[in-house]
């Protein structure tokens, strides 16, 4: 019996996740009636790449979408990715945070957001790490 729950215990230390990575420790907040952007909420380092790690999202009123893209230049422009794309239906709010993060781009990368639609008011905070 000893054996087994020695068995069991050990089991569990090997389920447990690595703690080795960086950690999630930035937050660019954001507020927008229109649609706006690309804007830049990471800026790109040379060396360093960027990780979306969650958010935090309400929108009112009519549909104003979120975009979520990588890129050079200011506010994006240039090599542009897009990462996600969230259609938000009417008065919703969302928030996700992800506990494992891989980089949604290769180094030197900036991360954007743009929202599309109208009449709408989309807010939140946007969490994310560069290593």
């Amino acid at each position: 019996m000893k054996q087994l729950w020695l068995g069991l215990l050990a089991l569990m230390f090997l389920a447990l996740p690595a703690q080795a990575q960086s950690p999630c420790d930035q937050a660019t907040s954001f507020s927008h009636i229109n649609a706006t952007g690309p804007v830049e909420i990471a800026p790109p380092v040379a060396s360093k790449r960027v990780y979306l790690c969650g958010m935090f999202i309400v929108q009112k009123g009519n549909t104003l979408d979120l975009n979520v893209l990588v890129g050079h230049g200011t506010n994006c422009a240039d090599d542009q990715r897009q990462v996600m794309r969230l259609e938000f239906p009417n008065d919703v709010a969302v928030s996700n945070r992800i506990e494992r993060v891989g980089p949604v781009s290769d180094a030197g990368y900036a991360m954007c957001i743009q929202t599309t639609g109208s009449n709408a008011k989309l807010g939140g905070v946007i969490y994310w790490a560069q290593f």
